[in-house]
C-alpha cells in the first residue's frame, strides 16, 4: 500500500488521467478527503469530461442552465420538496468557487431528478381564449397559442401574462410556428399569416391553400404548410413566394413531419408520401395502411408510421419498401416517437407499446385510461399524455413508470415538452393552457 499521496508522486497530467476513469459519484467523493483533493476535484476538466459522458455538455448553452432561474409566480409543488435548485456555498470558506463544468453538471442533475421524481410546479392556469385551443408553439419564455376564437395570442411565461392578442382571422386558427422574430399562423380557411413576433403586427399573408392549413414545417428558409386540401405547398420564408405546390393525396392530411430537404405526409386516404420539397417531386408513396395514418416520425434510414387501423409500421427512406409491421394494439395509434434505442406508440387502447427497431415488443406500458394523445422523448425518458388529465414520465430503457403528474388540472389534447418545463392544451371551448416547471 501507498504511504505517500499519488497526487503528490505523480505529474498533474497523469493525476487528472486517473481521476478521469473515475464516475461523477466517485470523484465528488473524492472531494471529500481533505483540501488539497477537494481542490483537485475542482477541474473543469474533470467535470466537463463529466457532462460529456452524460450528453450534458449542450446545457452550457441550450439552454444555458447557469444562468436559468425559477419560473415567476409558480404557485405551489406536486409534493412536499420543491423543484427550484438550491446550492448551499459558506460565505467564509477557504474553498475556490466551484467549477463552472461542476456547477452545470449539479443543475443538470438537479434538473433531470425533478423529471423522474415529479418535482415541479403549476403555473397560473393561462386563460383568454373563449374557445378550443388548436395549436400552440414555445420558444424560452414566450409561448404562442392559436383558437378556434380566430384569435392568436402571445404570452410570456415569466408573468402567465397575455402580452399581445392578434385579432380579425376570418376562420379558425389551427396552426402556430415560431420563426425568429415571426410567427407564422395557418387558418381554417386555407391563409398562412405571417406577423411580427413582439407587436402581433401583419407582415404577409401567404395564398396557396383553398382549405385549412393544420400543419406548418419549417426548415432553414423554406416553410412547407399542409393540411384538409390534401396538398403539401413550400414558401420561400425570404421572398414568400411558393415554391412549389405538391398534390397526390387524395384525401386531407393528417400528420406531417419534416428533416433536411425532405417532408413526409400522412393522410386519410390511408397513405404516406415522402417529398422532396426542393424539387417538389413524390420521392415514395407508401402504401400498406387500411385506415386514416395519423402520426409519422422519420430519418434518412427509416419512416415510422402509426394509422388508427392499430398497426405501426417501418418503412425504408431509401426504396419506400415496407420493412417490419409492428401489432400489437387493440386500438387506433394515435402517437409514435422513437430514438436510437426503441420506437414507443400511443393508441385508443390506453396502453403505450415499446418496440425494438427489427419491430419486437420490448415492453407494454401500462397507466393511462383512455386514449393516449401525446409522447414525447427526451434521452431516456418519454412523457406521455393522454385523457384523465394524466401525464406519466417514463424509464425508456427500463420500461418503467418514473412520475405520474398528478396535479395537472386540466384536460389535454395538445402537449409541448421543453428541458425544463411542459404545456398542454385543453380540448374544451374553455380555451385554458396549463404549464408545468420543472426548474
Amino acid at each position: 500500500m501507498m504511504d505517500e499521496d499519488f497526487t503528490q508522486v505523480l505529474p498533474s497530467e497523469l493525476t487528472y488521467k486517473i481521476l478521469s476513469f473515475l464516475n461523477a459519484e466517485e470523484l465528488a467523493s473524492v472531494q471529500k478527503v481533505c483540501v488539497q483533493w477537494r481542490e483537485l476535484g475542482n477541474s473543469d476538466f474533470l467535470w466537463h469530461h463529466q457532462c460529456i459522458l452524460k450528453g450534458w455538455e449542450k446545457y452550457e448553452s441550450n439552454p444555458p442552465i447557469l444562468n436559468l432561474e425559477p419560473m415567476y409566480a409558480c404557485h405551489y409543488s406536486s409534493t412536499g420538496s420543491s423543484p427550484l435548485f438550491d446550492l448551499k456555498i459558506p460565505e467564509c470558506t477557504r474553498l475556490s468557487p466551484l467549477c463552472k463544468w461542476k456547477h452545470i453538471f449539479l443543475r443538470v442533475a438537479h434538473l433531470m431528478k425533478n423529471w423522474s421524481k415529479g418535482r415541479y410546479c403549476v403555473a397560473p392556469i393561462l386563460r383568454g381564449h373563449t374557445d378550443k385551443v388548436n395549436a400552440l408553439d414555445c420558444e424560452e419564455d414566450c409561448l404562442i397559442s392559436g383558437s378556434s376564437d380566430r384569435t392568436v395570442k402571445i404570452w410570456d411565461l415569466r408573468t402567465c401574462q397575455c402580452v399581445t392578442t392578434v385579432e380579425d382571422f376570418f376562420d379558425s386558427v389551427t396552426a402556430v410556428k415560431i420563426f425568429g422574430t415571426s410567427v407564422i399562423i395557418g387558418c381554417g380557411d386555407g391563409t398562412i399569416h405571417i406577423i411580427t413576433l413582439t407587436s402581433g403586427q401583419r407582415e404577409r399573408v401567404l395564398l396557396g391553400h383553398h382549405d385549412s392549413v393544420n400543419h406548418l414545417c419549417i426548415q432553414g428558409s423554406v416553410l412547407i404548410s399542409s393540411g384538409a386540401d390534401a396538398s403539401v405547398c413550400a414558401w420561400s420564408l425570404v421572398s414568400h413566394d411558393l415554391l412549389r405546390h405538391m398534390l397526390v393525396h387524395t384525401d386531407e392530411i393528417e400528420c406531417m413531419s419534416s428533416l433536411d430537404n425532405y417532408v413526409v405526409t400522412g393522410s386519410w386516404d390511408r397513405t404516406m408520401v415522402l417529398w422532396d420539397i426542393i424539387s417538389g417531386a413524390c420521392v415514395h408513396h407508401l402504401v400498406g395502411h387500411s385506415e386514416v395514418v395519423s402520426c409519422c416520425q422519420f430519418d434518412t434510414s427509416k419512416i415510422v408510421s402509426g394509422s388508427a387501423d392499430g398497426d405501426v409500421r417501418i418503412w425504408s427512406f431509401l426504396t419506400g419498401l415496407c420493412l417490419h409491421v409492428l401489432s400489437g394494439h387493440k386500438g387506433e395509434v394515435y402517437c409514435v416517437a422513437y430514438n436510437a434505442d426503441c420506437i414507443a406508440s400511443g393508441s385508443s387502447d390506453s396502453t403505450i407499446i415499446l418496440w425494438s427497431h427489427e419491430g419486437k415488443i420490448q415492453h407494454i406500458l401500462k397507466e393511462h385510461m383512455g386514449i393516449v394523445r401525446c409522447l414525447h422523448i427526451h434521452g431516456d425518458r418519454l412523457v406521455s399524455g393522454g385523457d384523465q388529465r394524466m401525464i406519466v414520465v417514463w424509464d425508456l430503457k427500463a420500461g418503467r413508470k418514473l412520475s405520474t403528474l398528478h396535479r395537472h388540472p386540466n384536460k389535454l389534447h395538445l402537449m409541448w415538452v421543453g428541458e425544463t418545463k411542459l404545456i398542454t392544451a385543453t380540448p374544451e371551448k374553455s380555451g385554458c393552457m396549463t404549464v408545468l416547471t420543472f426548474w
